[in-house]
């Protein structure tokens, strides 16, 4: 009986020797927690792509690269950049957040100490400003801003102004915009939204660059605001006549005005008609310009057609613009492609698709 009960003490001896051992075994088991120290670049050159304006209708993608120290931490990301975060016990991430977008990892490239990531392009720059990586161990957070992108001007609906016109500004990210400027001269800005500006145009302003200041950069539009050389506002300027082939001109007009009280009108009689403006004052050396500037009113029937804007009768360099019904849309064509050389003599706008009869309104035209 005695031997019974020495081997029953035995075998719970050794169960809670093994119940110990296996406690602690569950404990080792436990993964730590995962911290973060810095966010650093991870290339020698920080690219990225914008819209550049190349005329009042167009742009481009260009590509901008600002070169940065290669192991540089930084608290502020922008989207579309790889990135290391640098930290301890990171080797079990299942999930990273920047600004509480989830953010695709390769887990080929997650060590105990970093993780390389690119910041998803969805990634709003107003939220949390909030890192936030998910482990087996647990979560941590870290501040880290996303970087607002830089505006982007798309359109300015008036090409040329008076001192306290307001004029209206539209592109993207204008968000917390700090200033808008004609040249060196401060506009006041009357409205604003991500998208879209109302400002006044200052005093002393002739000709000059608009450009839109936010905390993501400055947006400089590609088309100078105003005329070096006025051809047409409310009326000609000294110098300029009206003709043409084809059709009848009426000069100025009140059937569509895009700004002021007067426009120019020319209604094609026949196909391939030509509206032309003549030139016999004092001389304009066309290389003291860049382009050539107006707005068109399409009138019924003209959606979708062409005319031919020529400068100095050179037909064969003669550049094609798309008409648009009912609506003002603005042109800008730079002289180099229209072959246009010497002094200005002579401006056409001759319809191009054989549709006649058809009526166009043109407005504020000059040289820029």
């Amino acid at each position: 009986m005695k031997k019974i009960i020495n081997y029953s003490l035995l075998l719970l001896s050794l169960l809670g020797v093994v119940g110990t051992f296996d406690a602690c075994q569950k404990g080792d088991d436990v993964a730590p927690a995962p911290t973060i120290t810095r966010v650093r670049t991870v290339s020698k050159d920080s690219a990225y792509t914008y819209q550049a304006q190349y005329n009042l209708d167009s742009s481009y993608a260009a590509t901008r690269t600002s070169p940065v120290k290669f192991d540089s931490t930084t608290a502020l990301g922008k989207p579309g950049t790889l990135y290391a975060i640098i930290g301890q016990n990171l080797k079990t991430v299942s999930a990273v957040y920047f600004n509480d977008v989830n953010a695709y990892f390769n887990p080929a490239l997650v060590t105990d100490n970093s993780i390389l990531i690119a910041i998803p392009l969805t990634t709003p720059f107003t939220g949390s400003n909030k890192l936030r990586v998910v482990t087996s161990g647990g979560t941590t957070e870290y501040t880290f801003g996303i970087q607002q992108p830089a505006p982007i001007i798309t359109k300015v609906d008036q090409l040329a102004g008076q001192a306290g016109d307001v004029i209206t500004i539209t592109g993207t990210t204008f968000d917390n915009v700090s200033a808008v400027s004609f040249g060196t001269a401060a506009a006041t800005i009357i409205e604003k939204s991500s998208t879209q500006l109302k400002v006044s145009v200052p005093a002393s302003v002739s000709t000059a660059t608009i450009s839109v200041k936010t905390p993501g950069g400055t947006a400089a539009y590609g088309i100078l605001f105003g005329f070096t050389t006025p051809v047409f506002t409310d009326a000609y300027a000294a110098g300029w006549s009206a003709g043409g082939f084809n059709g009848t001109s009426t000069v100025p007009s009140t059937g569509a005005v895009k700004r002021g009280t007067g426009s120019l009108k020319f209604e094609y009689t026949g196909g391939y008609g030509g509206f032309q403006m003549f030139y016999g004052g004092t001389p304009i050396a066309l290389a003291t310009a860049t382009g050539v500037k107006f707005s068109i009113y399409g009138g019924p029937g003209t959606e979708g057609k062409v005319v031919k804007l020529v400068v100095n009768g050179n037909y064969d360099k003669g550049v094609q613009l798309v008409l648009h019904a009912g609506t003002w849309t603005d042109y800008a064509v730079l002289l180099s492609s229209l072959g246009a050389t010497g002094n200005l003599t002579e401006i056409t706008l001759q319809e191009f698709s054989g549709n006649a009869p058809s009526v166009i309104y043109i407005d504020d035209l000059g040289l820029y």
